[in-house]
């Protein structure tokens, strides 16, 4: 295979620094959607926030087949819920991210520490 076929490899350490680059841009932190007004994103959100200078404005702006394609470990791995013990989900690492983020309510920082723990 050809160096341009190749897609980067990147890992969960990687994709929390940039939910740490992106969330120190919209401080607040969006829930059920990726961008609320100005100042709000949600941890995958952040992610593209991170890894690409956004307007301000982004009303609607849905990023996850960007993230997908430059994380290839969002869809390509399952995910046990680590919330605890009354949480006995299992999905993907995007949809476990969202889920923390919308339905346990963890911060994007708490979502970027649980990152950097995985493999």
């Amino acid at each position: 295979m050809t160096d341009e076929g190749k897609k980067p490899q990147h890992c969960e350490k990687e994709l929390a620094q940039f939910i740490r680059s992106g969330a120190t841009r919209r401080p607040d932190q969006a829930f059920g959607d990726y961008y609320t007004g100005r100042n709000a994103s949600c941890a995958l959100g952040a992610a593209y926030e991170g890894m690409y200078r956004l307007p301000r404005q982004v009303g609607g702006l849905r990023p996850t087949k960007d993230l997908e394609w430059f994380f290839d470990c969002l869809e390509g791995s399952l995910r046990k819920c680590p919330h605890g013990n009354d949480c006995h989900k299992t999905l993907s690492l995007a949809a476990i991210m969202v889920h923390l983020n919308d339905d346990h309510r963890w911060t994007r920082e708490d979502i970027a520490q649980w990152l950097e723990t995985l493999k």
